[in-house]
């Protein structure tokens, strides 16, 4: 090997590592952000009840502005429901171009979410013997469940049976299991 091959390579060995070493750093500091910021919405809200009671004003305060712009263009265009008279008179190219929009709502959704539950973790962390250890009862674990069928519901879009009577169903489910 010669001299400048191995200059070469100390060279790029040398900006490697300084890129790594940015890296490192760079996470660090994101973490320690991310830890200030549990801070500062623990200290307000008290009670992660009390940040999930907001959480779509929060989304649109807190985490819309600082995400790509296509996601909140995504959030603010209005879709026809689908299956509805006007979707039924879309071309195949209209459905199409509304079956990429839709997609573009539920990533947008799920990038507002992800940081949503990001901000909730650092704000209320879980102590690890209190998850690890409390074994969650049959009750606890139905109404989470029903729950989150609920929320679920409530954001469907052109399901394909009755809403309304399903989400009946389930609050009359919650109703006995909380008896």
């Amino acid at each position: 090997m010669t001299n400048t091959n191995t200059q070469t390579q100390t060279t790029d060995y040398s900006a490697t590592v300084e890129a790594c070493t940015n890296a490192v750093r760079k996470d660090i500091d994101t973490v320690n952000k991310w830890q200030t910021a549990g801070q500062k919405v623990r200290a307000f809200f008290g009670t992660e009840s009390a940040l999930t009671e907001i959480k779509a004003q929060f989304i649109a305060d807190a985490i819309l502005p600082a995400i790509d712009k296509r996601h909140a263009k995504a959030l603010g265009t209005e879709l026809v429901r689908k299956n509805s008279k006007e979707f039924q008179a879309y071309t195949l190219a209209e459905r199409d171009t509304w079956e990429y929009v839709n997609q573009a709502k539920k990533d947008a959704r799920a990038t507002c979410d992800t940081y949503f539950s990001r901000i909730v973790k650092y704000a209320f962390p879980k102590d690890k013997a209190e998850s690890d250890n409390v074994p969650t009862s049959l009750k606890t674990k139905i109404q989470e469940q029903i729950a989150d069928l609920v929320k679920k519901c409530e954001k469907a879009e052109g399901a394909d049976f009755d809403l309304v009577a399903t989400l009946a169903a389930l609050n009359n489910v919650l109703t006995v299991v909380n008896k």
